[in-house]
């Protein structure tokens, strides 16, 4: 497993690291990441997003998903991946 961390607003967030059919790393975040990242509404202005620096991590995020789900070997979180994303890892 890999992982790598980032912190915002104070609070260090740890993602984890994929590796897609390219051998691409894809950041893979949780959701609780992703509610410090957008606090606000989607009909926002700026999308509900708490800063610009929120913003900018949000592009570098592949994808969110809840924190057991981030505990899981490669194989498994992958599998999850694949539910919505299957033309990335096959």
């Amino acid at each position: 497993m890999r992982f790598q961390d980032y912190e915002f607003n104070g609070t260090a967030y740890k993602c984890r690291i994929v590796t897609d059919k390219d051998d691409n790393d894809l950041v893979i975040a949780s959701t609780k990441f992703l509610d410090a990242l957008q606090p606000g509404r989607f009909d926002d202005e700026n999308e509900g997003f708490a800063s610009k620096e929120a913003e900018d991590i949000y592009d570098e995020i592949f994808f969110f998903t809840d924190e057991s789900s981030l505990r899981l070997a490669d194989e498994q979180l992958i599998e999850i991946l694949k539910e919505d994303n299957e033309e990335w890892f096959n």
